[in-house]
């Protein structure tokens, strides 16, 4: 990026070192700050510019910079910062906004340029932080040819012909979608098969690796089989394609959408780019769009510009005194925005192209995705420390994983399925088995509010600022409002007098001297998964061995938190033995056993505040539907103190 900004905008370069220079100076003189101060993201999203240069192409790509600087999604943040510089230099050069045809333009041209190097200089440190994360990991694609042009010239009679008489000849019962050959179809076939050619060609040869699963998906839902080439259009089969309105994955989901549908995302994991659940919950949106507007082309127009805008240009239509009401309003019918008049003639036609390729010149090669198990592991486990236990190279697991945002398996995970190259089960569970998995720190992410600082949040979860500030790469105790914070929890992060407290727990038998349990006593802000992590346990384990339904416990309560272990001695003669030498704890035996009697039945959980349906079901092991299901919900959101009703599969 240095680079270009170099290269393409030497008339930002006095400007750009004065900033810097004010910069450095004012760092320099800079006084600790203990609390928190307001974001950089925060302030600069406050900017207001004119609704004119709002249309301003590197305005929206700098507006999507700071989106994804406010997700501390470093790298789509330069590359949209990349786009902003690129844009506002060819903005120079473009009489439309030449200073004579928009006199206001002079403004935007001093300020956005210092925007620009604020950003960079906010946005580089993190960057450079990540490492091997930003040069040999990049998670996005951004390739965007499936839909990047949209003001194609018409067809000329000669192209025109050529198109109509191949598919004269065609059997429009061969297609599962409601295809019609007009001119808006022929002109996408014109540009897929020539201006992006290459494009078509190479998303068609990564279809074929994807065909046996998206097939027998689409085919179990009995939906129309066509429906396979929306994916080509949304990103080509790319699992890690990402727009600049942060949809991700094969079928593009945006954020809110994906979790509506059960894709569930967080600063750890994104199951958008987890082709298989994606692919499903593509399907259910686009079966339920089908059902409210009985329309196959209409429920594709939905899927790109949303239900509302599809039902919001038909009631306009019905409104309209020249429409004939007599006649079903059809997709070809509608006005829709720009991107969508191409989007589902464009899908019609890669579905025209993909069962014809040969036709149109394409050069589909034969792909295969790489072969696979699938281990289970504990909470948190290194990225580099699976692929060394699997003997492969750390970019071989992560590109079989792709859901996985960070460089490790989710910590707030009881046990997370990792796929690892076919063949590598084996060797990796002997070395699993001998690996020190308490040596393994356990991370947590704290989002910073208002008034906090290192020295408060260091003493929430019990760990020194030092290491708060070598995890998160920082050169000082100064934190941002907003900011998101890593914070390791090693196993043995317990404080000192926690440490005593277990001790004496430890320490203590019961009076028969029948048994051993390590027990801790909660504390106020403490939950299970707070607990499993700090004594490297499961959720499921604290909630069987204390014989607890749901996730409620209160401070003071004591628990166990290690798997009671019966010690063998010599006992009387049952038939002489008198009643009274049975053990003490025998309650808390009968507990565990009434537990172990009732797996199967419904136990009622209060739902905690931050707690989402994807935390309950890795809590007791079921699925996000099966809670859907069992509380009759219509969406997957829930609220704090919401009772939901749930079969454990322990």
């Amino acid at each position: 990026m240095i680079a270009s900004l170099k290269r393409g905008a030497l008339f930002l370069l006095p400007l750009a070192f004065a900033c810097i220079a004010v910069s450095c100076a004012g760092s320099s003189r800079e006084a600790y700050t203990p609390e928190a101060e307001e974001s950089f993201v925060s302030r600069a999203m406050s900017d207001w510019v004119s609704p004119e240069e709002e249309q301003r192409e590197s305005w929206q790509q700098y507006q999507f910079a700071l989106q994804a600087m406010e997700d501390e999604d470093w790298l789509v943040a330069r590359h949209h910062l990349d786009l902003a510089l690129k844009k506002l230099v060819e903005e120079n050069y473009d009489p439309v906004f030449s200073i004579q045809a928009r006199p206001g333009d002079s403004l935007y041209r001093r300020d956005m340029p210092r925007k620009l190097i604020a950003a960079l200089d906010e946005l580089y440190p993190q960057i450079l932080s990540m490492g091997q994360d930003a040069s040999v990991y990049v998670r996005y694609e951004f390739e965007e040819s499936g839909l990047e042009n949209l003001d194609e010239p018409p067809l000329d009679s000669a192209e025109r012909e050529e198109i109509e008489s191949f598919l004269d000849t065609l059997n429009r019962a061969e297609f599962t979608l409601p295809v019609e050959f007009n001119e808006r179809v022929m002109q996408e076939i014109q540009y897929l098969t020539t201006r992006a050619h290459d494009f078509t060609e190479a998303s068609l040869s990564r279809k074929t690796a994807f065909d046996e699963m998206l097939y027998a998906k689409i085919d179990s839902m009995e939906m129309p089989r066509d429906l396979i080439f929306l994916s080509l259009v949304e990103s080509g089969y790319k699992i890690k394609a990402y727009s600049r309105a942060k949809a991700a994955g094969l079928w593009q989901f945006i954020p809110a959408t994906g979790k509506r549908y059960g894709l569930y995302q967080d600063f750890w994991i994104d199951m958008r780019r987890n082709p298989e659940l994606s692919t499903v919950a593509a399907m259910r949106y686009l079966r339920r769009l089908y059902e409210e507007f009985g329309d196959w082309l209409m429920a594709m127009a939905a899927y790109n510009c949303g239900e509302g805008c599809v039902r919001r240009r038909i009631r306009e239509l019905k409104e309209d005194t020249l429409w004939d009401s007599t006649k079903a309003i059809t997709y070809w019918d509608l006005k829709l925005p720009k991107e969508t008049m191409h989007y589902v003639p464009r899908i019609l036609a890669a579905m025209t192209i993909g069962h014809y390729p040969e036709h149109y010149g394409m050069n589909v090669e034969k792909k295969e995705l790489p072969a696979y198990d699938t281990v289970t592991v504990v909470e948190f486990m290194p990225l580099d420390d699976v692929a060394k236990a699997a003997g492969v190279d750390t970019r071989t697991i992560q590109e079989l994983n792709l859901e996985l945002n960070r460089w490790c398996t989710p910590p707030k995970e009881v046990g997370y399925v990792v796929r690892i190259p076919e063949g590598t089960r084996d060797s990796f569970l002997v070395a699993y088995e001998k690996m020190d998995k308490k040596s393994w720190s356990r991370w947590q992410y704290h989002k910073v509010k208002s008034g906090e600082n290192l020295g408060k949040i260091s003493r929430q979860y019990g760990v020194s600022v030092r290491d708060i500030q070598q995890a998160n790469h920082l050169k000082n105790t100064r934190i941002r409002q907003g900011q998101t914070l890593m914070i390791p929890l090693p196993a043995s992060a317990i404080s000192k007098s926690e440490s005593k407290t277990s001790t004496k727990k430890t320490a203590s038998t019961s009076s028969a001297g029948k048994s051993s349990r390590r027990s801790y006593q909660v504390r106020s802000g403490d939950n299970l998964g707070s607990i499993a992590r700090k004594f490297g346990v499961s959720v499921s384990n604290l909630q069987t061995w204390n014989g607890i339904d749901g996730t409620s416990i209160r401070a003071g309560q004591t628990l166990f938190v290690e798997k009671p272990v019966e010690k063998k001695e010599k006992t009387p003669d049952p038939v002489t033995a008198p009643k009274k030498a049975e053990p003490d704890n025998k309650p808390a035996e009968k507990k565990v056993e009434k537990k172990a009697a009732t797996t199967d039945d419904f136990v009622r959980h209060t739902v905690q505040s931050g707690e989402s349906l994807w935390d309950i079901s890795r809590t007791y092991g079921v699925t996000i539907e099966q809670i859907v299901e069992w509380n009759k919900k219509k969406s997957t959101k829930v609220k704090a103190g919401e009772v939901l009703k749930i079969r454990p599969n322990r």
